[in-house]
């Protein structure tokens, strides 16, 4: 039996637990909760209020958003005392600081998983299982995310097994319209493979939608996310034998089982270190 602690924002940790709950080898012991209500038939009322550090030492593992201030210094604390941790929101960590939570872990043993939401998904473990490189893909998400920089995480870490997150060349461009309120950026990442990943994101005016393709040695590939089609060569994939895995589930296994990480805290170093390339070329971009 594990025991589960969430630190955070419990409104947002809500969709996590309700996915575990059913879990008998999981027990949920407690909350240090910020920025949520206290109604009496809410979530958030009916798991036990403890101070942090006391919750720390009761769970196995904690669960955490990017709510809470100083997340570095929270980080730091669980992972000292051995304990696993699976990061519900992309924390407010400078690289220093990731880099220092990393050594911590090896020191320590704690997993440190990073939400993953799409690589999990049917779609992207058929790509995964199915295309061999060099590859070229297409990313295109318009679903109105106002946050950009927190969008390119959940793209750059789903492309983890497909291309990885190591390319060795970096291109963006962006524009912004203020007459009708839009935005488009576009990030080419170019691997020592010769794969490429064009990825356009933003916000359009009367457009939402999220879509793949996938170019590959006799395959082309399309997946439209919004409208939950996909199809190689014309023909509909078939998904069935690819479940819409419970990333959570993953968590578990890999800290009971010892099985290979995947979206681990050493992941989400390189991709903060990708993501700000990106951003220093967007800053390069304005400044002509």
């Amino acid at each position: 039996m594990l025991n589960v602690g969430l630190i955070g924002n419990t409104e947002i940790l809500e969709p996590f637990v309700k996915s575990f709950r059913e879990n008998k080898n999981i027990n949920v012991i407690g909350k240090t909760s910020v920025g949520a209500t206290a109604q009496m038939n809410s979530f958030h009322f009916s798991i036990p209020e403890f101070n942090r550090v006391e919750l720390i030492e009761r769970a196995d593992l904690i669960i955490m958003d990017n709510s809470p201030l100083m997340p570095f210094k929270v980080l730091t604390e669980i992972v000292k005392k051995s304990k696993h941790v699976f990061m519900a929101g992309y924390l407010d960590l400078t690289i220093d600081e990731c880099t220092q939570i990393v050594k911590l872990t090896n020191e320590s043993g704690s997993v440190v998983q990073v939400s993953n939401p799409l690589f999990f998904k049917p779609a992207i473990q058929w790509l995964n299982n199915n295309i061999l490189s060099p590859v070229y893909v297409d990313i295109l998400d318009f679903t109105k995310i106002n946050n950009n920089e927190n969008l390119l995480y959940p793209i750059i870490l789903m492309l983890i097994e497909l291309t990885g997150i190591s390319p060795k060349k970096v291109g963006a461009v962006t524009f912004n319209s203020n007459t009708n309120q839009s935005d488009f950026t576009n990030v080419r990442l170019e691997f020592g493979d010769a794969s490429v990943v064009n990825i356009s994101y933003g916000s359009l005016e009367s457009l939402e939608e999220f879509k793949i393709r996938v170019f590959s040695r006799n395959q082309f590939i399309n997946m439209n996310f919004t409208r939950d089609t996909s199809i190689c060569n014309n023909i509909p994939i078939d998904l069935s034998a690819y479940s819409n895995s419970n990333e959570f589930d993953y968590f578990i296994e890999t800290i009971q089982n010892k099985t290979k990480k995947k979206s681990c805290i050493e992941d989400y170093l390189i991709a903060m270190n990708l993501v700000q390339k990106i951003n220093k070329k967007i800053t390069q971009f304005f400044a002509q």
